[in-house]
């Protein structure tokens, strides 16, 4: 590592610690795992962390055409593919935003590779509208973001920094420029992940998923609220428990560190 071969692609993979592995599914898409560490880098002292790079995206291989390469399928059998070149047979799998509804497909097609799942700021369908609020400029830049493709990676990096303080409830701007300094944008697989989530839904399949599993979520989460997302999935999911925090936005694990990583930490003790 940190570059792994598997199937047609190569993805950028970083570990860290010992014990059962954590894969960790990261959001966006057209960013990268930066954002992760090194908050989630607290948990190596009980579990071998695993940060990557969905195809297509941050410092993972970029495919020459993003449509036909790029499926919800193929990012699915990424994670799977990882599993058997690091040799786990199971694994708890957190996604995060976008990287959780990944996980959801995860689970539905190959539960018997989860030991656990953890569900973070995610929906199981877009069957709702959201409700952003910010700045005139922070506004034009999410239609911008929402209505029409990014021509490059400059632009969307500057179109993501522009509308990131609205998925806050209480915006660092230190710590958002050091994830921005570290972060490798990916205009195309931003622009090609909004068609993919067209057809998402799982509301059908959810009820079937018999893993342990974690929902968590943001109070004040515009972009996937707790009332369509975690409270909704906790409903679905069968083995499921909830936590909802009532401080944070659509990051909880920054806005509210303490509180979120001591209840993942009870979950992850739960399924030892």
């Amino acid at each position: 590592m940190p570059e792994l071969t598997v199937d047609d692609t190569t993805l950028f993979v970083e570990t860290a610690g010992s014990g059962p592995p954590l894969v960790l599914l990261h959001g966006g898409l057209g960013l990268d795992h930066t954002y992760f560490r090194p908050t989630f880098d607290q948990l190596a002292d009980r579990a071998t962390l695993v940060y990557y790079d969905h195809r297509g995206n941050g410092r993972s291989a970029r495919p020459a055409d993003y449509a036909a390469e790029m499926t919800l399928e193929r990012l699915v059998d990424d994670t799977v593919a990882l599993l058997d070149a690091l040799g786990f047979d199971r694994a708890t799998v957190l996604g995060h935003s976008y990287g959780g509804f990944l996980a959801q497909l995860l689970a539905i097609a190959n539960p018997e590779r989860l030991s656990g799942l953890v569900l973070v700021d995610t929906v199981p369908a877009f069957d709702y509208q959201p409700a952003p609020s910010g700045t005139d400029e922070q506004l034009a830049a999410f239609g911008a973001a929402f209505s029409g493709p990014m021509a490059d990676d400059a632009a969307w990096r500057q179109t993501w920094t522009t509308i990131w303080p609205m998925y806050f409830n209480r915006f660092d701007a230190d710590e958002a420029a050091r994830i921005d300094a570290g972060t490798h944008y990916a205009a195309e697989a931003w622009n090609t992940a909004a068609g993919l989530l067209a057809t998402f839904n799982t509301l059908d399949q959810l009820p079937g998923v018999d893993v342990p599993t974690l929902v968590m979520g943001g109070r004040h989460d515009f972009i996937t609220p707790p009332g369509p997302g975690a409270e909704r999935l906790a409903d679905l999911l069968p083995r499921s428990e909830l936590a909802v925090f009532d401080d944070s936005g659509h990051y909880p694990f920054v806005e509210q560190e303490d509180e979120f990583f001591a209840r993942l930490r009870t979950f992850l003790d739960s399924l030892d």
